[in-house]
């Protein structure tokens, strides 16, 4: 009795629970955020210049929003009518554009190694950047017509966009439980453990990164503000040299969606779509940490 009273409180109330991060992340950050994109679609609709805007324009809006939160970019995607527009948002989304946990995790870096290491960083970040784009361009090309937009803007309601904004939420807070519920378990029966400890000699004959690294990226797919801070605890204390630092960094950097992100990826996507698109980034993470890492083995060992 004490076991199932245990493990409810660790579903309620532990790291993902149900009581404590879902409603956090729903109405502290998702919320406020889809009212800002109310004010912002208002503002935006009265502007006679984008009532005819090329599709550049609003990819360029998502991608901004996306800087701030990759959760709230694959939201605002739900109104793109285009599937071959919303699938090239949501690869350029997860893949090429760093929420502000990454920027931050990039910062973390920063404070921690030389400014050489972090150029080496930059420039890895760069190469494989354009390449995404150009894979990305060429399997979803953007139309050269203009967005043309038929409807008046409404008049102006702050009542609506509340509503809007709660709707939005309502709609996404069952996945979010479940997600919380699926994380918790895990957590609780010790999987994530477990998988730390399968992937850590992976990774080390694969990679050269020590076990360490395991339990970072587990952590980075979970929470991506946690990793930054875990990743500054660790590498403190002297655990990865210059390369393994560069190559795992480049893993988080284009490491697959977080939780959030990843729960609202396949609510919105067919099942079959949403678990290419999510084990297409883990295999691109993988792949270029392993070009990374033998680059610079090759090049300073």
């Amino acid at each position: 009795m004490n076991n199932i009273a245990h493990l409810l409180s660790w579903i309620f109330f532990g790291d993902f629970g149900l009581l404590t991060v879902t409603p956090q992340y729903l109405f502290l950050v998702l919320f406020p955020i889809m009212i800002f994109l109310g004010f912002l679609e208002q503002i935006l609709s009265r502007i006679p210049f984008l009532k005819n805007s090329h599709p550049l324009v609003n990819q360029c809006f998502y991608i901004v929003l996306g800087l701030g939160c990759t959760t709230a970019a694959l939201t605002a995607l739900e109104t793109v009518d285009e599937p071959a527009m919303r699938r090239r948002m949501i690869w350029i989304l997860i893949l090429l554009v760093p929420c502000s946990s990454q920027i931050a995790l990039a910062a973390t870096f920063a404070c921690m190694v030389t400014f050489r290491v972090f150029l080496v960083y930059l420039a890895f970040c760069f190469l494989f950047i354009i390449l995404l784009l150009l894979i990305i361009d060429r399997c979803y090309p953007l139309s050269d017509g203009l967005v043309r937009y038929q409807q008046q803007a409404a008049d102006f309601s702050l009542l609506q966009i509340i509503r809007n904004a709660f709707q939005t939420v309502a709609a996404t807070l069952p996945s979010f439980c479940a997600g919380s519920i699926a994380i918790s378990l895990a957590m609780y029966f010790g999987l994530l453990d477990w998988l730390s400890s399968v992937c850590g000699p992976l990774l080390e004959k694969l990679l050269h990164l020590p076990p360490q690294a395991a339990s970072l990226l587990l952590l980075n797919v979970l929470k991506r503000d946690f990793s930054s801070a875990s990743l500054l605890s660790v590498a403190g204390n002297g655990t990865f040299d210059a390369i393994q630092l560069i190559v795992l960094l480049i893993m988080l950097t284009f490491s697959v969606p977080c939780f959030n992100s990843s729960i609202l990826l396949f609510k919105q996507q067919k099942l079959p779509m949403a678990c290419f698109i999510w084990l297409g980034s883990l295999c691109l993470s993988v792949l270029f940490g392993r070009i990374v890492c033998s680059i610079l083995l090759v090049c300073f060992v």
